[in-house]
């Protein structure tokens, strides 16, 4: 079973004039199994600034991040806000590029390229694909790594409303399907309460201001009746929150 421990994490940043800002503040939060958790939170609260933290991209000032399967160092994917592709690739070709178990790879590329209904663009590039299309790909990439922990960046954010809602569909069911321990992060309540466990909302600042537990039966849709009431509960607390900012 995968976990993510983060504890009394901390992060500030230093300007020229010796200036400090903290940008994540004593930050605890565990996300443990086949649970699926989002953060949200007003402009400035840190998001990024912490899904990158526990990627590794960035480093914290103080505090610890633990991503762990088992006895042994979680194996990570990560969804960018942007799919990546290399251009010069196909898309079959960019699946495999990013698998470090060889064995089987085309197989477990192709699995994921069905399960986002685009087993028939498996020899097209990039380039021949649409916006939505690509955001397709990246999620199939970085799920086909068969990862422990999937880490995800807002990426249905550069997408129409309709594009956004149909990944949204296709991101539940291979979630459903596959389980993993995901950290989804997003500025758009209606995406974290249809797709999440639980929903950590960051205060300005980076402090964990509250966890909201989503216990509404899968699979999920906005115009479902306890959705849109969660949805219209949640962007009251999280709007009174960005006013208070």
């Amino acid at each position: 079973m995968a976990s993510i421990e983060i504890q009394r994490l901390v992060k500030e940043f230093h300007d020229r004039k010796g200036a400090t800002t903290r940008v994540i503040d004593g930050v605890d939060l565990t996300i443990s199994g086949d649970t699926f958790v989002s953060v949200v939170g007003p402009s400035g609260s840190g998001k990024t600034t912490l899904l990158n933290i526990v990627s590794g991209i960035e480093t914290q000032t103080s505090g610890t991040v633990s991503l762990r399967s088992g006895e042994r160092e979680a194996k990570v994917g990560y969804v960018f806000q942007d799919p990546r592709l290399l251009p010069w690739r196909t898309v079959i070709e960019n699946l495999g590029f990013v698998q470090h178990e060889r064995k089987g790879w085309e197989e477990r590329a192709r699995h994921y390229l069905d399960l986002v209904g685009l087993s028939h663009c498996a020899d097209r590039y990039p380039s021949q694909l649409s916006g939505g299309q690509q955001q397709r790909i990246g999620i199939a990439r970085a799920f086909a790594v068969e990862p422990d922990v999937l880490l995800m960046d807002e990426p249905f954010s550069h997408l129409d409303a309709m594009t956004s809602r149909t990944l949204r569909e296709h991101l539940e069911r291979i979630w459903l399907e596959s389980r993993r321990t995901v950290m989804f992060v997003t500025h758009d309540v209606t995406e974290a309460v249809q797709l999440s466990d639980r929903i950590v909302v960051l205060a300005p600042g980076g402090r964990v201001h509250e966890v909201i537990d989503v216990d509404l039966p899968r699979p999920r849709r906005a115009s479902d009746p306890a959705v849109a009431v969660l949805q219209a509960e949640v962007l009251a607390r999280f709007e009174t929150l960005e006013a208070a900012a």
